[in-house]
């Protein structure tokens, strides 16, 4: 039995890499982007949540976009660009370009004297260094939350909230810690240390060792001159200065003078005067060597901001968080969606970068390029579609031509009654929040708007009027009343149907209501209190998505409930699909067997085929006529990783509407992503031999990045191999390198291949490229170069096998032999079975392409396992037996230091760690 339990776990590792693909659904973007201003003036970019800067000697003001998840340069011509991070939170990209990582809420900023430019990747829990040559390291953090490490490599420590720099003349970096409450230095042979706090929040310890001191939430470092260190104690409103080693106060609250204080960030000039953003009153202050404080920029009683061209003291700041001071004294200060810069020779202020809004943009042109911001409802009608752009207060219509414009909402929040717009041009109309939308046959567009309590209607002429609701959400109204005399309270859902009826998802009523033709309201499920009885009204909990089939049976997207639910002509109610508990599992098997989580849409195509937005696992699901249920969309992690692909390959953020559009495609909007996508089982068009664009991945975590020496890898393109695909087998012990008339060249040496097919090829990287750092890869395809690139190479690449996309589930074999999973999980201090690729070359050295046999190699690197943050004892790492490229990990699950459930697992070699996102079964 556990012969075939681990046949079965090697079965599901690999059956990505020989399984040929058969019809697999396809998802694409077809409206929303990361576009930014990139390209051109800083200006008239965006940004979100600037925080740290600083200018290098060129001239060029880098500005860490923190909520942006990215690094974005400004040249001295005002050009902006981004330098690093994707626009998506997350970790990746090491040892590759830096414009291709991903980051999680960069802070600060600084250069070292080689050039070489330091971000602390807050959310990621490390410090990364971008090379002159614009490659990305991580020198500091190993990606865990904690303070241990001291003393040895700043690779291996433990970060809690990098959050600002300083860099010295000889190289050593300060990193401000703001929940660990220390400040560290990482030295010129990469040891780490602290230099200042114990790591306890509080206030102690003035005029002894700053090691000894107390701090609470360091955030800005500066040096000066002399090599002092001045920290932003942002928890005791004070500023630290570190001299020799000894810690003491120069300015507090009361020297500002304010009742309230918030300070965070902090620079110094040549003269050793010192710069501090406070965002309470709005100012930016100045301290001169002598100890005197006075306001440098900002008009705290001023209102709103007098904009370019005003002098510093005259300008009203927003929120101002972080400073920076260029060789020619000109101040550059990090605001709301805004950096600003005062020149030293006239204290004028004007904009660096930043237009001052964030999360709107693209309207008179191609939907593909607009910016979305939490894109939720979805309507199709005479081949265009109509999108509720809720978090920018609109909605837009994406024509047939593939052009957005808005047809409703002026961007503008509108509190609850009494001002909305009715009877004006939609386009001048306020909207809050606007969620679900609706056609009625003579075109008129409903708006369920949300917060505004009501639902709207937009007709023919562009005009906008309530429909249902008062605007107050106190009460339920009568069956019979007027709809627009009946409150409503947030109103999630319409529908409209042939016969003149709307219904609507009256969400936190926990009803659902129909209105009939003549604008009276009826209710149809739901009491009015929350609760799961599916009784003959039923008792729903927050109901968002409504859909009908051909025979008239209304289903109910029962968010809260996690459940959908069917409500037939004749009043009899039931639930197609969930268990009523929030969770993912079931897929195969009946759906109302099935776990979902928080479904926010529903729809029912002509062959009864039930689709579900399953938001909270990040899914869509299908529920079929024979009742069972599967999923079609999404890896189940909530992130981004590209804009079109296989389905099940591509990750979808808290997917929250769905609609037809008029081919039977499936329009899916990505909500998190503010993206809307087209999921469609078209075929795909073999282009003729010629170079095609290609993209590389990991064959574990389907994630780009360096190659390493016998990692499994995967090839995807267009025509790079024969339209029908072709699995490899051993021969003698060794993988073929030619198949189906493929090969591919890294190097010049023969890859194994795994399998081959028009769209993607998988293959081992030839042990040979070991200790370079890229190689050519050549795909040949008929005799012909289909494909010919440079590649980065690494030491290591390590990725953990999962059942499914790359994230999730793990393949692991539990102690017991049974496989790993939420029915099956591990006991704390067992032994599970985990497999790997990227392991990088191995003692005894393998062989590129042959079966691994005794005495399996073992990886040169050290090994390493965390389980939710916890080392977990690596009891052997080895090729394993009888495969290639592959590597099997036994190791202990801890005792007694971690939670239960599904936790975090992450393998680390060398200093190369997995990506996050993949879980292990853990009671």
């Amino acid at each position: 039995m556990r012969v075939q339990i681990r046949t079965t776990a090697l079965a599901l590792a690999m059956s990505g890499l020989y399984a040929a693909p058969g019809t697999v659904y396809q998802l694409s973007t077809v409206a929303g982007s990361d576009m930014v201003g990139d390209g051109g003036a800083a200006v008239a970019a965006q940004v979100d949540q600037p925080e740290g800067l600083v200018v290098d000697s060129a001239g060029n003001l880098y500005i860490a976009d923190a909520a942006n998840n990215r690094v974005r340069k400004v040249s001295p011509a005002g050009i902006i660009t981004t330098v690093a991070g994707t626009g998506h939170p997350g970790f990746s990209g090491d040892i590759g370009p830096a414009g291709s990582a991903q980051l999680n809420q960069p802070y600060g900023l600084a250069f070292d004297p080689a050039g070489n430019l330091y971000i602390a990747d807050y959310g990621n829990q490390r410090v990364r260094r971008i090379s002159t040559g614009g490659t990305i390291t991580t020198v500091a953090g190993n990606g865990q939350t904690g303070s241990n490490g001291d003393g040895g490599p700043a690779t291996s420590a433990q970060m809690l909230s990098p959050r600002n720099l300083a860099i010295d003349p000889a190289g050593d970096i300060y990193v401000s810690e703001f929940q660990g409450h220390t400040v560290r230095r990482i030295g010129a042979d990469g040891t780490i240390t602290t230099v200042a706090g114990t790591g306890v929040a509080g206030f102690s310890g003035d005029g002894g060792p700053a090691v000894d001191a107390q701090l609470n939430g360091p955030a800005g470092l500066a040096l000066d001159a002399a090599g002092d260190l001045y920290i932003v104690d942002t928890g005791n409103f004070s500023i630290r200065k570190v001299q020799a080693g000894t810690i003491t106060t120069v300015c507090n609250q009361q020297n500002f003078g304010l009742p309230y204080v918030a300070l965070s960030g902090i620079a110094a000039d040549s003269t050793g005067r010192l710069y501090i953003t406070e965002s309470v009153d709005n100012g930016v202050w100045r301290l001169i060597p002598g100890g005197v404080l006075t306001l440098f920029a900002g008009a705290p009683y001023a209102g709103a901001p007098s904009g370019n061209g005003g002098l510093a003291l005259q300008t009203a700041l927003i929120k101002p968080v972080d400073v920076t001071v260029d060789t020619s004294g000109n101040v550059y200060i990090s605001e709301f969606e805004q950096v600003l810069s005062v020149a030293a020779a006239t204290s004028i202020v004007s904009t660096a970068a930043g237009d001052g809004t964030f999360g709107f943009s693209g309207d008179g042109g191609s939907a593909t390029v607009a910016v979305l911001n939490g894109p939720v409802g979805l309507a199709f009608l005479n081949g265009n579609v109509y999108i509720a752009d809720q978090a920018n207060q609109r909605v837009r219509e994406m024509t047939i031509g593939g052009l957005i414009s808005t047809v409703a909402g002026n961007g503008q929040v509108v509190p609850p009654a009494p001002v909305l717009g009715d009877g004006l041009p939609a386009t001048s109309a306020g909207l809050y929040n606007p969620a679900g939308l609706t056609f009625d046959l003579e075109a008129n567009l409903y708006i369920a708007d949300s917060y505004d309590n009501r639902v709207r209607l937009v007709g023919s002429s562009g005009v906008i009027v309530t429909f249902a609701g008062t605007g107050l959400s106190i009460g339920l109204g009568g069956d019979g009343d007027p709809a627009v005399s009946t409150p409503l309270f947030h109103p999630q859902g319409v529908l409209a149907d042939t016969s003149g009826n709307l219904y609507i998802a009256d969400t936190n009523n926990n009803r659902v209501i129909r209105v009939d033709s003549a604008g009276n309201m009826h209710t149809v499920a739901g009491t009015g209190s929350a609760g799961d009885d599916d009784s003959m009204l039923a008792q729903l909990n927050g109901p968002t998505g409504l859909t009908l089939d051909s025979a008239g049976d209304l289903y109910i997207a029962d968010t809260g409930n996690h459940r959908v639910l069917m409500l037939t002509p004749a009043a009899s109610i039931s639930t197609i699909a969930g268990t009523g508990t929030s969770g993912f599992g079931g897929d195969g098997g009946p759906a109302s067997s099935a776990a979902l989580s928080f479904p926010c849409a529903v729809v029912v195509d002509s062959s009864q085929d039930i689709f579900v937005a399953d938001g909270g696992n990040n899914r869509i699901r299908v529920v079929t006529p024979d009742g069972n249920i599967a999923t079609v969309a999404g890896t189940g992690v909530a992130l981004y990783n590209g804009d079109s692909g296989p389905a099940l390959q591509m990750a979808l953020n808290n997917p929250c509407g769905l609609a037809f559009d008029g081919s039977g495609d499936l329009l899916v909007a990505d909500t998190g992503n503010n993206r809307v996508r087209m999921l469609s089982a078209a075929q795909v068009v073999v282009p003729p031999p010629g170079e095609v664009n290609t993209a590389f991945a990991n064959a574990a975590s389907l994630l780009p990045g360096a190659l390493a020496p016998g990692e499994i890898f995967t090839i995807y393109g267009s025509g790079i191999g024969p339209a029908t695909g072709l699995s490899g087998a051993l021969d003698s012990g060794m993988m073929a390198t030619t198949l189906g008339n493929t090969q591919v060249l890294i190097g010049n040496t023969p890859a194994p291949l795994y399998y081959v097919q028009s769209q993607q090829i998988n293959a081992q990287v030839p042990y040979e490229v070991a200790g370079q750092t890229s190689t050519q890869v050549q795909v040949l395809y008929n005799g012909e170069t289909v494909m010919n690139v440079e590649v980065s190479l690494a030491a290591a690449s390590p990725a953990l096998f999962t059942v499914s996309s790359g994230v999730g589930q793990v393949v692991a074999v539990n102690e017991d032999g049974s496989l790993n999973s939420d029915q099956n999980p591990a006991q704390l201090s067992s032994i599970v079975v985990l497999y790997a690729t990227g392991q990088g070359q191995t003692q005894p050295a393998c062989v590129t392409g042959q079966a691994a046999q005794a005495p399996y190699g073992t990886p040169q690197l050290p090994v390493s396992l965390t389980i939710a943050g916890v080392a977990a004892d690596v009891i052997w790492a080895g090729n394993a037996p009888g495969f290639v490229g592959l590597l099997q990990i036994n190791a202990r699950i801890p005792g007694g230091f971690i939670p239960t459930g599904d936790l975090p697992v992450v393998l680390t070699i060398g200093s190369y760690a997995s990506a996050a996102g993949v879980t292990i079964a853990v009671e």
